[in-house]
């Protein structure tokens, strides 16, 4: 039962096993609790899934020892400055291309994957990486079809949610499992406490590889953008905008396919039900240039971002205040040119298998498609 043991204590008693750590004190306990028991009793997991739910677990909360005891320990940590340049939009609107293409900076620094898995590691950066790159082909032999929906690689940047949801507060759990009860809680939760830890782990990563500004993307921002806000008020903001007609069914897809690497048991109807209204939380009356971070956000459109990649960073660049320079677009060209060539299938699917329409869809998010012209 010790692989699949989804109890808080036993989550607990092994990340201290593992680190060999019985003094530092562990936050987020009530979360845990909250998450892993709907785990448990609401997603339905395969065997499988349930070790790997708790390994991730348990990763999560060493980490949070690892972050506490450097914090604790190091002089002036606490101190390291960050500057952030948050990217987010709906899920599916562009954000992971725009990230990419803006990492090939010299001037930006943009946490790479490995770097996002491990914060507070003492652990040299080639086992780092070589457990990054081992976390990647597992999750792609469980979850093949992933790889043609969204590409991992270690020495590239991902989402920080890998930080966030070290605090077991996060939608990316509600995308991962059926979890309706944990839902439902999140969003009655304050994402400050969540965002503050996010903050105590970035100044670890910062502190051993420094760099500003740093650039970071979520779509979970969107939602918790006021949350965000009261910790990072003088981050820069960039919203990318995507008809939700296609951006919601593209993320229903993946959310499907992640959840059957867990689970025999998929409802994809549920899983449209979910996103739609997620989506009109998040969506139905933004709007253009207004957040409650002190900058105003900078506001694109998907097609804009791919009709005209180095147009799009250097009106970035404008915002960030970070000069475009030749170097910069040399780097980005080359980029590109290499992500054409890793290509890796085409993502297929339709509205219908989620129980929607486009009209549907379009009729919904009426007041979100004029606002920002889409």
């Amino acid at each position: 039962m010790e692989g699949t043991d989804l109890d808080p204590g036993a989550l607990v008693a092994e990340a201290r096993r593992l680190q060999g750590d019985e003094e530092t004190p562990l936050g987020f306990l009530p979360e845990l609790e909250q998450l892993a028991g709907a785990i448990d009793a609401e997603a339905g997991l395969h065997r499988q899934g349930r070790e790997r739910a708790r390994a991730a677990l348990v990763a999560s909360l060493v980490t949070q020892l690892r972050v506490r005891r450097m914090t604790r320990e190091v002089p002036g940590l606490d101190q390291v400055q960050v500057q952030p340049v948050f990217i987010t939009g709906l899920l599916r609107t562009g954000t992971t291309f725009l990230q990419h293409l803006l990492a090939q900076h010299p001037d930006l620094r943009s946490p790479a994957l490995w770097e996002t898995m491990a914060p507070g590691s003492s652990a040299p950066d080639e086992e780092l990486v070589a457990a990054c790159e081992a976390y990647i082909a597992e999750y792609y032999r469980a979850a093949p079809d992933f790889r043609s929906i969204h590409l991992l690689q270690s020495h590239l940047p991902e989402e920080c949610h890998r930080l966030t949801a070290n605090s077991f507060r996060h939608f990316i759990y509600a995308l991962r499992y059926r979890i309706p009860g944990y839902a439902q809680w999140l969003r009655e939760q304050s994402m400050v406490p969540a965002y503050a830890f996010h903050q105590e782990q970035l100044r670890t990563v910062l502190w051993r590889r420094p760099g500003a500004p740093v650039l970071l993307k979520c779509p979970s921002h969107l939602w918790y953008g006021d949350d965000l806000a009261k910790v990072y008020p003088d981050a820069k903001l960039i919203r990318l905008h995507r008809d939700p007609s296609v951006a919601v069914p593209s993320v229903c897809s993946l959310t499907a396919t992640v959840r059957a690497a867990r689970s025999d048991t998929v409802d994809r109807e549920e899983i449209g039900s979910y996103w739609l209204d997620s989506a009109a939380e998040a969506l139905n009356g933004l709007k253009q240039g207004r957040s409650s971070t002190s900058t105003p956000p900078l506001d694109l459109r998907f097609r804009d971002v791919v009709g005209d990649p180095l147009g799009t960073a250097e009106r970035v660049c404008d915002y960030i205040g970070v000069p475009l320079t030749a170097e910069a677009r040399r780097r980005m060209t080359a980029f590109m040119a290499a992500e054409n060539d890793a290509t890796t299938g085409k993502h297929r699917y339709t509205p219908q298998e989620f129980g929607l329409t486009e009209q549907g869809i379009k009729e919904r998010f009426a007041p979100y498609l004029t606002e920002f012209s889409l």
